[in-house]
């Protein structure tokens, strides 16, 4: 067992996290699953609202199976990163068809499920069975990187390699998920991304960026774009005389995967008025509601909403009442203007 892990194993006993609502004695790998998808791409303080929900909702993987896609899109609407939702979903149904139910257990099986990459593969692993399996996450990279100085960004694939044998170097062969959930505690709580509190670390005294004074400068930056890009986009507010709005089901692909928005299209006059004439020739702009721009990781998007007369409209349309889950945060947005 290497220097760095027998620190981390004292250290977790006494400052380790461990009244998570995903943590039990015995661990359940679904509870465990779940949150590990759920933290993917969210800060636990959010996540663990989400999770307690879910969970309520699909208490165990046959539930989750046998819910319908629309349901569980609405019980993720607001968590972002939709694709998770779906692949969760996709996987539920693999392991209840394939699996008897029953999560399996070996490291192929599991990372070839939906949504499932190696990190988080040796998360369930490691954290649900105890078993050795090294994890790479966002806390565990910088953890590692500042540790060994390990020269330029993880974005290129050399630099992750490296960090990932440094990961495999660091995995003991007994106390897997102590030793996992430490090194993740270790990264979230004291090794943070500004001001880590080196004092308080286990294991700076073997630190090389520490030991030089140069924890702000690992691990490397990414280089920085000029600017950030932008995008515009139309929504079409398609509202009938019994004040229902039209929504569509997005692609499972690409931004808001599976969830229910309004019809979109680029925000020009001339394509504007197509669309509203293919939905509904009695169809008239009302009037424009007020551009605003919502954030993604990589870009910025402008909304421009237009609200539009569709009398006689039928089909798709819904009260607006019921339509906080299941919709993109704009979309939410929108609807309760309206109200």
């Amino acid at each position: 067992m290497t220097k760095l892990a027998k620190d981390l194993l004292n250290w977790f006993e006494t400052h380790g996290r461990k009244n998570f609502p995903w943590q039990s004695n015995p661990p359940n790998v679904y509870h465990i699953w779940v949150s590990e998808v759920m933290l993917q791409q969210t800060q636990v303080i959010t996540a663990t609202g989400y999770f307690n929900r879910f969970l309520k909702t699909f208490p165990d993987i046959e539930a989750l199976a046998n819910a319908k896609e629309d349901k569980v899109m609405a019980e993720w609407a607001g968590l972002g990163y939709y694709s998770r939702a779906l692949n969760l979903h996709k996987a539920a149904k693999i392991i209840t068809s394939k699996y008897g139910g029953i999560f399996p257990k070996s490291f192929e099986e599991i990372v070839s499920l939906p949504g499932i990459g190696p990190s988080t593969a040796g998360a369930i692993l490691s954290l649900g069975s105890n078993i050795k399996a090294p994890i790479l996450d966002g806390n565990v990279k910088r953890v590692l990187s500042r540790y060994h100085r390990v020269e330029g960004h993880y974005s290129k694939g050399s630099v992750t390699k490296e960090l990932w044998k440094l990961a495999v170097l660091h995995t003991p062969s007994t106390k897997n998920a102590k030793y996992t959930q430490a090194i993740m505690d270790l990264g979230a709580t004291t090794c943070t991304p500004k001001n880590p509190n080196c004092e308080s670390c286990p294991i700076s005294s073997h630190c090389s960026a520490c030991l030089n004074n140069e924890q702000e400068i690992f691990p490397h930056k990414r280089q920085k774009m000029l600017s950030r890009p932008e995008r515009n986009t139309a929504f079409l507010i398609f509202k009938n005389e019994k004040q229902e709005v039209f929504l569509k089901r997005r692609p499972s692909q690409g931004i808001w995967g599976g969830l229910w928005s309004f019809e979109e299209c680029q925000d020009k006059e001339s394509i504007i008025a197509q669309k509203i004439k293919q939905h509904n020739t009695n169809a008239t702009i009302q009037r424009r509601l007020e551009k605003f721009k919502h954030g993604f990781t990589h870009y910025d998007l402008w909304i421009s909403p237009v609200l539009i007369d569709s009398p006689g409209g039928s089909g798709n349309y819904y009260k607006k009442a019921g339509l906080s889950k299941g919709v993109p945060a704009p979309v939410k947005k929108i609807i309760h203007s309206l109200e």
